[in-house]
């Protein structure tokens, strides 16, 4: 970053200076013209330095942020030994060596210092992994996610706020009201994976465990953190976005912990287009869902729902016989619902009776999650002969924080 940018302040200042000559160009004679044209012509040249400066730069980074096998950064002491690890477990030479540098480096997480124990995964393993989940889990991505030493960890949150009064200038002051604060401690569980390869595949070089191990665990790690954050019992896993006990109860009155939901106004889903006096319309829920939600969590809000949820969403219209809906101009862009982005989430339930299949909050200020602190892996090549296998795990722990910061839809006519 520090290359690219001081690429771009060289074609700046290069930008300035020749605009700056261009200025008095017209007051020049012939001779002074010459000359400036010489000039410009050197400074054209600097242009196109700098441009390759900074093209060579964001090329560079480019290259290292996509890993690939002839560019990637040099790996680490831990990181060499580690794959040396991965591909020949028996290899006492490549134990002893990570054995030794864990024990410099003094690990914080787990059990540690054998392969018994389990090794920490590398730095650059895990980030990649981590990476990979925020790209795959739509909850991940959207949510405060924290770092933590201990599955004690808590959130206080004030749900009353500091009280305050208008007072005249020389009249008394009295004590305002005191701040309520409510503690949330996130359930934890521990997330697992357990690949497997054939040992004749480990001896072909061309193999690239590491990479592998990455994608596979990535892969699954994805799939089980989406359901557990959305719908997770907080059982031995985190506790949902949506597992909270629901209220029609409006903020003023809400129950701190649980979370305010509107009805459809039909017993199984949307109702249907009525013409009466007024006329109501299939997409009016979405809209008083929306404002339900306060405007400084609108802000930043998102809807959440599935695929099959979104199909029906769609075709919702206003009175003026507008749809709702309106897709994203550009790619990557998401679609708009009442002007609001939506976010698909599989696990969110269908439309049925009495289910919950749309969330509209700012998911940033509503939930937590929390990782705690390394990835590890275990080998095993026993269980099944002729296979290695390599048992990868995780804690990590979520909850709803601030429940006023969503709203949900129940299909219910009350």
């Amino acid at each position: 970053m520090s290359e690219t940018k001081a690429a771009l302040d060289a074609i700046v200042k290069v930008v300035h200076d020749e605009r700056a000559a261009r200025e008095d160009f017209e007051k020049r004679s012939e001779s002074e013209r010459r000359e400036f044209e010489a000039k410009a012509d050197a400074e054209f040249a600097k242009t196109q330095l700098a441009v390759k400066e900074m093209q060579d730069a964001a090329a560079k980074a480019a290259r290292f942020a996509m890993g690939s096998a002839n560019s990637r950064a040099p790996e680490s002491e831990y990181t060499k030994a580690f794959g040396e690890w991965l591909r020949n477990p028996r290899d006492q030479r490549a134990n002893a060596q990570l054995q030794e540098i864990q024990r410099k480096a003094v690990f914080t997480t787990g059990t540690g210092g054998s392969a018994a124990g389990g090794y920490a995964v590398p730095e650059e393993i895990d980030c990649a992994i981590i990476t990979q989940l925020t790209n795959a889990s739509p909850m991940r991505s959207l949510a405060r996610v924290v770092t933590a030493s201990s599955p004690d960890y808590k959130v206080l949150v004030d749900t009353l706020g500091t009280g305050t009064s208008w007072v005249g200038e020389k009249a008394a002051r009295s004590e305002t009201n005191t701040p309520q604060l409510g503690e949330v401690a996130p359930t934890f569980g521990s997330l697992i994976a357990y690949p497997q390869a054939t040992e004749e595949s480990l001896n072909d070089m061309f193999f690239d465990v590491a990479g592998w191990l990455t994608a596979s665990v990535s892969t699954a790690f994805a799939a089980a953190e989406g359901t557990a954050f959305t719908t997770g019992d907080g059982t031995n896993k985190p506790t949902g976005v949506m597992t909270n006990t629901k209220s029609t109860s409006d903020d003023a009155s809400l129950t701190f912990g649980q979370v305010q939901y509107v009805p459809t106004g039909a017993a199984a889903g949307f109702p249907p287009l009525a013409i009466t006096s007024p006329v109501t319309y299939p997409g009016d829920v979405i809209i008083n869902c929306a404002h339900k939600l306060k405007a400084g969590y609108r802000a930043n809000a998102r809807w959440m729902m599935n695929k099959a949820t979104l199909a029906v969403v769609r075709k919702f219209k206003d009175v003026d016989a507008n749809y709702l809906w309106q897709p994203g101009l550009a790619l990557g862009i998401p679609g708009t619902l009442y002007g609001y982005p939506v976010v698909e989430n599989e696990a969110m339930a269908d439309i049925g009776s009495n289910t919950f299949p749309i969330a509209f909050a700012d998911f940033n200020a509503s939930y937590t999650i929390v990782d705690l602190v390394g990835t590890r892996v275990t080998l095993d090549e026993v269980t099944t002969p002729g296979y290695v296998k390599w048992y990868f795990r995780k804690r990590v722990g979520g909850k709803l924080t601030d429940n006023q910061a969503i709203k949900v839809i129940k299909c219910a006519t009350t």
